[in-house]
């Protein structure tokens, strides 16, 4: 029976995990989450290079996993090997086909290693889904390291809320923990991303009610808004007007729309210091205080913008709040404006 990703990470966090893991399921919110706690206990600054591989399961061979679980480390301590997209590699059924990702041979080959996984690595496989007529996802489905990584109830997300806000310091009423995942749906990625917010408006009161959680989570599901803020990524204008236009429709105050997209503009700003620093995700994400899954996904935006380009927003942002906040001027028009400057902002 594979475990949970709860029960997994709190393995983690207690120092024990399998030499193996797979990591199965279309939440990759924990398998993300599951992968920068190991990063988190296995690497270093000054062993990383040395004890870290990655590999995509479609254009790699499960010798190069292999060999690499068996090379021993430079530095010493555990490796940590992750081959993800296991669900995008073909298998094929007849020994004779060599242009499969993964023969027949290869796949025996590989289940014998699994077996009998040596403990100086941690080989980790993402899947994010499984067909069980397949030897391979069979076997790997009754691994000791097996973990569910599929969407959790929701009785299991206020708990998990609550815990979370715990490790940070912080108290999380169980009417707030249920608020917010009331409004935001079935989304650990985004619970995660409006607990942050939570907490940083908490500041150091420690104690979240549900009356702070009414007053900054919107009544939406946030899924809108965040649906906005890749458009604006994207620089995809009639997108994110249709998008706002929708949101103000049912309600939701352009402040707090302002509110969001300037949030995510200032960490996608502080993940590119660090990934110019040369940090890890894991790294960035412990020295900011976030999770390695929002972190994640601002280093992939950080790469599309120019420093000169994040500075132009960053002007408008500001803009946009002091006519929110000390004009007259028709808010939905200021929001507007602001998503034609943002999806126009130039590089250089």
């Amino acid at each position: 029976m594979p475990m949970t990703a709860g029960d997994c990470l709190e393995s983690i966090e207690a120092g024990k995990w399998e030499s193996f893991l797979f990591l199965f399921g279309e939440e990759r919110f924990f398998q993300t989450e599951i992968i920068g706690r190991l990063t988190e206990k296995l690497l270093t600054p000054d062993n990383r290079d040395f004890n870290y591989e990655c590999f995509d399961a479609s254009e790699s061979r499960p010798e190069a996993w292999i060999e690499s679980a068996r090379t021993l480390s430079f530095f010493g301590g555990q490796k940590l090997i992750v081959v993800r997209n296991l669900h995008n590699a073909s298998l094929s059924s007849e020994k004779a086909n060599r242009n499969a990702s993964i023969s027949p041979d290869e796949v025996d080959r590989l289940m014998a290693y699994l077996s009998k996984p040596l403990p100086e690595a941690c080989l980790v496989i993402t899947a994010d889904k499984i067909d069980r007529k397949k030897k391979l996802h069979k076997f790997l489905e009754k691994c000791p390291g097996a973990v569910d990584c599929s969407p959790p109830s929701e009785g299991f997300l206020v708990s998990w809320l609550k815990k979370r806000a715990q490790e940070k310091g912080y108290t999380l009423s169980p009417s707030a923990a249920n608020l917010i995942v009331e409004r935001v749906g079935n989304r650990p990625g985004i619970l995660a991303q409006e607990l942050e917010k939570t907490l940083i408006y908490a500041g150091e009161k420690k104690t979240v009610s549900e009356e702070d959680v009414s007053q900054l989570v919107g009544e939406l599901k946030m899924e809108s808004a965040f649906m906005l803020i890749d458009a604006l990524k994207g620089k995809k204008l009639e997108t994110a007007l249709r998008i706002l236009k929708s949101n103000i429709k049912h309600g939701e105050e352009p402040i707090k729309t302002l509110g969001l997209i300037s949030w995510q503009f200032r960490m996608i700003w502080e993940v590119k210091c660090g990934l110019s620093r040369r940090w890890s995700i894991a790294e960035t994400a412990k020295k900011m205080g976030a999770n390695s899954f929002m972190v994640e996904k601002a280093a992939a935006s950080a790469r599309q913008y120019s420093d000169k380009e994040l500075q132009n927003s960053f002007r408008f942002l500001r803009q946009a709040d002091r006519e929110l906040k000390s004009t007259g001027k028709n808010p939905e028009g200021i929001m507007k404006n602001l998503l034609w400057n943002l999806c126009s902002v130039k590089k250089d």
